[in-house]
C-alpha cells in the first residue's frame, strides 16, 4: 500500500478473491468510484471503475467528457460542517438517561441522586451500572462485548411509585435522516426487459449455473426469542394467565371442558348470567389439549342466547415482545454480534480426495498493513479450472482511499 507519491501507507484493507464469472461487466463499483464519482454527479454511469483504472490511458480525457455532459465547467469545493455541540456523531457504547416520574413528580422524586440500572444480555446474564446525578448513563464497550450475540436489555431498579423509564440515543436515526435528505444515484445496470420469461441460464466453463437471485421464504408461527425474552414470557404466563377451565357441559368429542376468560367475551359463565358464580372446581388449562369456547349474549327479556361456539387447541397466552417489555418496564436495543469468520480449509482438509468446488477463495474484510505498507494474506485455491479475480480496497483512516484488482488462472496439472 502506497500513496500517490509511492510512499508506504499503513492502512486497513479488505481482500476478496472469487471466480471471474461472477464479476458483472455492466455493473462494477469500487470504493474510489462510489465515493468520488457515482454519488457526486447526477444520472447513471456505465462502468464507473473505468475512470479509475490506470490501465486505461484515456481515462482522464473520458472523465472530462463525462463531466461536460453534466454541464460542468468548473468545480468549487465548499466544505459544510454542522455543529454537533461536541457530541460524537457515532458512539460504540449505549448512551441513555433515566427519567423519574412525570413532570409534576420531578420536584419531589429522588432529584440529584445517583440510581442503579440493570443491564441484561440475551442469555439472561446481567450487570449493574450507576447513573449520574441527572440520570445519564453509558453502557461501555466492555459490557457490550460480554453480552454480544443479540439484544441488550436495560431495566431501571427504582420502585413503580417513582414511575422510572429510560430513553436511549440512537445514532442510526441521525444517519438515516442524512441519507433521506441526500440524493443517491446508482451506477448503470443491465436493462432487463420487464415481464420477460424463459431467460437463458448463464453457466461457467466448469458447468456451474449462475443465478441472479434466490428468494427463500419460510413461515413460522412463533417469533424467535432469546433466553431472556423466553424467561419474561414464562413469568407472564405464570402471573398473568387468568384463563381457567370448567369441565361441565362440553358437548364436542375430544374436548376436555370449557375454556373461560381466554378470548374476550368467550366464557361459559358470563357476568350477570345464572351461572356466573361458578362454584365448581376451576382447573388450569394445559398446553396441547383441546377446549371448547362458547359465547353468550343477553336478550331483551333477560335471558341469554348462544352467540358462538368453537374449539381450539390451547397454546397458552400469546404476548408480543413489545407487551412483555412494557409489562416489565424494560428497554431493548440492538447489541454486538459475534464476528463471523469466512470458511477457509486447513492443510488437513486439503489432503482430502474429494473435489474442492469453492467459487470464492477468500473474503477477509479487515487486513492491517505494517509500517512498510505490506501485508501477507494466505489462501488455498480450489479445484475449479477457471480464472479468478481479486479485489483489494482500503483506507488509511485519514482520507486516503485505494482500490485495485488482480487476476490469476487455476489449472489442474496431470501427473505422469
Amino acid at each position: 500500500m502506497t500513496d500517490s507519491e509511492g510512499k508506504p501507507v499503513q492502512a486497513e484493507i479488505c481482500v476478496s478473491i472469487f471466480d471471474k464469472a461472477y464479476m458483472s461487466q455492466a455493473y462494477q463499483e469500487t470504493m474510489l468510484s462510489y465515493n468520488l464519482l457515482s454519488t457526486q454527479i447526477r444520472g447513471n454511469i456505465h462502468h464507473p471503475t473505468y475512470y479509475f483504472d490506470r490501465n486505461n490511458p484515456d481515462r482522464l480525457h473520458a472523465l472530462d467528457l463525462l463531466l461536460l455532459t453534466q454541464g460542468w465547467r468548473r468545480y468549487i469545493w465548499q466544505a459544510s460542517r454542522k455543529d454537533y455541540h461536541g457530541k460524537p456523531f457515532l458512539c460504540d457504547s449505549i448512551i441513555g438517561r433515566e427519567i423519574v416520574g412525570s413532570r409534576k413528580m420531578k420536584r419531589n422524586a429522588t432529584s440529584g441522586g445517583e440510581q442503579v440500572i440493570q443491564v441484561f444480555g440475551p442469555s439472561g446474564d446481567s450487570q449493574f451500572l450507576w447513573t449520574d446525578s441527572v440520570g445519564n448513563f453509558s453502557v461501555p464497550v466492555s459490557i457490550m462485548n460480554t453480552f454480544r450475540g443479540g439484544y441488550v436489555y436495560i431495566k431501571p431498579l427504582l420502585g413503580k411509585e417513582f414511575k422510572p423509564h429510560l430513553t436511549l440515543s440512537d445514532g442510526t436515526v441521525l444517519i438515516d435522516s442524512i441519507r433521506r435528505s441526500k440524493n443517491s444515484y446508482l451506477s448503470y445496470l443491465n436493462n432487463v426487459e420487464k415481464g420477460k420469461k424463459g431467460a437463458e441460464l448463464v453457466t461457467t466453463q466448469a458447468g456451474t449455473v449462475l443465478l441472479n437471485e434466490v428468494l427463500v421464504i419460510r413461515k413460522r408461527r412463533m417469533p424467535f426469542r432469546d433466553k431472556f425474552m423466553g424467561r419474561l414470557d414464562s413469568l407472564a404466563q405464570f402471573n398473568l394467565n387468568t384463563a381457567w377451565v370448567c369441565p361441565d357441559g362440553s358437548q364436542e368429542p375430544g374436548t376436555v371442558g370449557h375454556l373461560n376468560d381466554y378470548w374476550e367475551g368467550y366464557t361459559h359463565h358470563p357476568t350477570g348470567s345464572p351461572s356466573a358464580n361458578y362454584g365448581g372446581k376451576r382447573l388450569k388449562p394445559e398446553i396441547g389439549k383441546r377446549y371448547e369456547l362458547i359465547k353468550y349474549l343477553p336478550r331483551e327479556d333477560g335471558k341469554w342466547y348462544l352467540a358462538d361456539i368453537t374449539s381450539i387447541v390451547y397454546q397458552g397466552q400469546l404476548y408480543t415482545d413489545e407487551e412483555l417489555l412494557r409489562m416489565n418496564n424494560i428497554t431493548r436495543c440492538k447489541g454486538y454480534y459475534g464476528q463471523r469468520e469466512f470458511y477457509t480449509p486447513d492443510s488437513a482438509e486439503m489432503l482430502s480426495s474429494l473435489p474442492d468446488a469453492r467459487n470464492t477463495l477468500l473474503w477477509s474484510p479487515s487486513v492491517l498493513t505494517d509500517k512498510n505498507g505490506d501485508a501477507i494474506v494466505p489462501f488455498w485455491t480450489s479445484d475449479i479450472n477457471t480464472r479468478f479475480i481479486g479485489i483489494v480496497e482500503g483506507t488509511d483512516g485519514l482520507g486516503l482511499l485505494g482500490s485495485n484488482t488482480f487476476e490469476f488462472h487455476v489449472s489442474k496439472t496431470v501427473e505422469e
